[in-house]
């Protein structure tokens, strides 16, 4: 999601982290990523993390308490901030999509 700096300004990352925060197993809001398991999807976000001006917003941690096996990756809903330079400089490891909710 591309961001303008006044929609930062007004809370737009906050307001999206209590949407996120609310997504569970329970409701099946959310639930297991079919195609990474979990080791893939925290080297994935090591990746993106170690690159320039990059931070965690929210999630980045494995769910728990849940019964999905270690083939599938079950993950908080993550969003990372890439700065527009990075990200063009970065682009097939920023865009590379893993299905789930990142």
């Amino acid at each position: 999601m591309f961001v303008h700096e006044n929609w930062m300004k007004a809370g737009i990352i906050e307001k999206i982290k209590s949407l996120a925060a609310r997504r569970k197993l329970s409701d099946l809001t959310v639930g297991p990523v079919l195609t990474w398991d979990n080791i893939h999807i925290q080297k994935h976000i090591d990746s993106i993390l170690a690159l320039p001006g990059t931070k965690l917003l929210f999630g980045g941690k494995p769910l728990q308490n849940h019964s999905i096996p270690s083939v599938y990756g079950s993950f908080e809903p993550t969003a990372i901030y890439v700065p527009l330079e990075t990200i063009s400089k970065n682009f097939e490891i920023v865009c590379k999509e893993l299905f789930g909710p990142f």
